[in-house]
């Protein structure tokens, strides 16, 4: 009886620390800080799921950066599209990892 209590609780526990694994911080998503090696994994996993979300990441990150390294402020047009592209890598980060909370709960 012992044993059995002993494995169920250790398989209790696995599965409670699997599934803490499974969570991305809001701030990862935000883009306010980088994500652990747990979360990164799980980011990988979902970006090989849904590699045309990825692809549209990686694309608006790239427009972000050769804003930035435009010459000009573009009558104040360059920070509206700088701003609109956060925002719009924001959503795009919250698509790709949604499934990850409502799928596995």
């Amino acid at each position: 009886m012992k044993k059995t209590l002993f494995i169920l609780a250790v398989l209790m526990a696995t599965a409670f620390a699997s599934h803490a694994q499974l969570r991305i911080n809001a701030d990862v998503v935000l883009g306010r800080r980088t994500p652990n090696p747990n979360e990164l994994r799980v980011m990988r996993a979902e970006e090989a799921r849904h590699p045309n979300i990825a692809q549209a990441i990686r694309n608006v990150q790239e427009s972000i950066r050769l804003l930035q390294n435009a010459p000009d402020t573009y009558g104040g047009h360059k920070g509206q599209a700088m701003g609109d592209l956060q925002r719009a890598l924001v959503s795009l980060r919250k698509a790709l990892y949604y499934r990850i909370y409502v799928e596995r709960r």
